[in-house]
């Protein structure tokens, strides 16, 4: 990525050394204030007589990075734009290293024209001013018709920020099954575990899993039994993290709106002693802090056994494909839509794009574009997938999990999964059964609530860094909590997060209100 952002300079550069020159009239190529202007930089006319395309950047993260056919893939995408007078360019970073990416391209003025806020904090995006508003010059209407009537009003509106809209959200599950755990089937077979083949979730308690975790232990010595990754302590909760952010929270799926700090609350104490208990038993790896492998690689090279997951319709099938290996699910909590979790990751127009409106008009496409979603979703068909005579879909003849080279498992952060293929071994109607799971699961009295950060930037920036400093120690169960969340409240206390609840209690008073 220096690379690229080397590049950039010296071509910005070169272009201010022959601005004098001339230069068409339309400021296209120029850096944008406020977002670009959310008209077409080149118009639908001269595209039709000149086949020029506006090219975008188009960025998000799988959890390896770029796929071996990430250029094949792209090209089929142009071949569907390019009636559209669109061309997209995908930039694909692994998990890890996204949010850095993001925020290091959108900070130096590298164009990044459509992007997914998943692991960046979409609050703070919007905070920085690295996001365009997208109903600016009625871009929206404008250039994307369609993608609201595709996701649903009341969604489109769970993701406004002071009433303004700086991302649409995924079509997806917004509820979660929280607590759900991934353990890998050939091991629950090995300690004499009956697996029910056909049942996708199985019911169970915390101290059943903790049973089964020592027998995994006892068996499988050299293997590692539990990885905790940093959104694990939130997928064991009945939390709400208002607005996105754990620095001020609502207890008890979000029954009362009551804004109060998690760190101190029985659920921390007792989930960091959890994690503490296992780090001591040697069922998390040592450099499980700092070893960025994302949990479905380990399992799938067969390291490690069990893993945090969220609960759904067809997730069996989802971690089955994202390991490699057939996965059994248990779910010890209740389903639920947090206020977050329709904003927890939207699809947005980058500050440093090159032309809103063309932006918005690609977003629309994979809205709505059958072809497009599916080759975003699950490649190209015959060549990564190949459809079976009951409508749904698998590898294509002579391809497996371990040798497409599309195959990032990460359908639900594309925008539309509802308009995808569904994968063998699902229902058919498996987006009809997400669409109900979302309906019917417990729902946190603040859907729709949005925290401003403004008022506090300076105190979440401080906070954030204390956080930083104690999460992975505490939560990955590395230090004793009977210690260490004593000098992690003092710290992070002094470090202004009392003030972050008093403001987020305060908006969401008021947002209360309005009701």
């Amino acid at each position: 990525m220096m690379k690229r952002i080397v590049a950039l300079l010296l071509a910005g550069l070169l272009i201010a050394s022959f601005a004098a020159c001339g230069s068409e009239s339309n400021s296209s190529n120029s850096a944008p204030s406020e977002g670009s202007d959310s008209g077409s930089s080149i118009s639908e006319t001269a595209q039709e007589e000149t086949g020029e395309k506006q090219k975008l950047v188009m960025a998000f993260a799988t959890w390896v990075g770029a796929l071996p056919d990430t250029q094949a893939v792209q090209d089929q995408m142009n071949e569907v734009l390019a009636e559209k007078g669109l061309e997209v360019e995908l930039q694909i970073s692994d998990s890890g290293s996204y949010k850095q990416n993001m925020t290091l391209a959108l900070s130096s003025g590298e164009p990044i024209d459509v992007f997914n806020t998943w692991n960046c904090e979409y609050p703070n995006l919007v905070q920085q001013g690295y996001l365009v508003d997208m109903e600016e010059n009625d871009n929206l209407n404008t250039n994307g018709e369609g993608i609201v009537e595709a996701i649903g009003q009341e969604y489109v509106d769970a993701c406004r920020i002071s009433g303004k809209l700086y991302g649409l959200p995924n079509n997806r599950d917004f509820a979660m099954g929280r607590g759900c755990v991934a353990i890998g089937t050939e091991y629950l077979e090995g300690i004499g575990y009956e697996v029910d083949e056909e049942q996708e979730i199985i019911p169970t308690t915390i101290e059943e899993i903790n049973e089964i975790y020592a027998q995994l232990h006892e068996t499988y010595p050299d293997l590692e039994v539990y990885r905790p990754v940093t959104g694990s302590m939130l997928q064991f909760s009945n939390i709400d993290n208002l607005g996105g952010s754990v620095f001020g929270v609502l207890e008890n799926y979000g029954a009362e709106l009551k804004v109060v700090n998690l760190f101190e609350t029985d659920y921390y104490k007792t989930y960091c002693e959890r994690m503490y208990d296992y780090n001591q038993k040697g069922y998390i790896s040592a450099d499980a802090a700092t070893d960025t492998t994302s949990v479905g690689e380990l399992t799938k090279a067969g390291t490690l056994m069990s893993y945090t997951t969220g609960g759904k319709p067809g997730i069996k099938v989802q971690e089955t494909n994202l390991c490699g290996r057939p996965m059994t699910i248990f779910q010890t909590m209740d389903d639920y839509v947090s206020s977050a979790s329709v904003a927890s990751w939207t699809w947005s127009i980058g500050i440093t794009t090159s032309d809103a409106g063309k932006s918005m008009q690609l977003i629309k496409e994979f809205y709505t574009n059958e072809d497009l979603a599916n080759l975003l979703s699950w490649g190209i068909e015959d060549q990564h997938y190949k459809v079976e005579e009951d409508g749904l879909i698998t590898y294509a003849d002579g391809v497996d999990a371990s040798t497409s080279g599309w195959n990032h498992t990460m359908q639900w952060l594309m925008p539309n999964q509802y308009i995808t293929h569904v994968w063998t071994g699902n229902a058919p109607d498996l987006w009809e059964q997400t669409d109900t799971f979302n309906k019917e699961a417990k729902q946190s009295s603040a859907i729709g609530f949005s925290f401003d950060t403004t008022n506090v930037a300076t105190e979440i920036t401080s906070v954030s860094n204390v956080y930083q400093e104690f999460q992975k120690s505490l939560e990955f169960g590395y230090v004793d909590p009977a210690t260490g969340l004593e000098e992690f409240n003092e710290k992070i206390k002094a470090a202004g997060l009392d003030k972050i609840i008093e403001e987020k209690q305060k908006q969401l008073d008021a947002w209360a209100q309005t009701k």
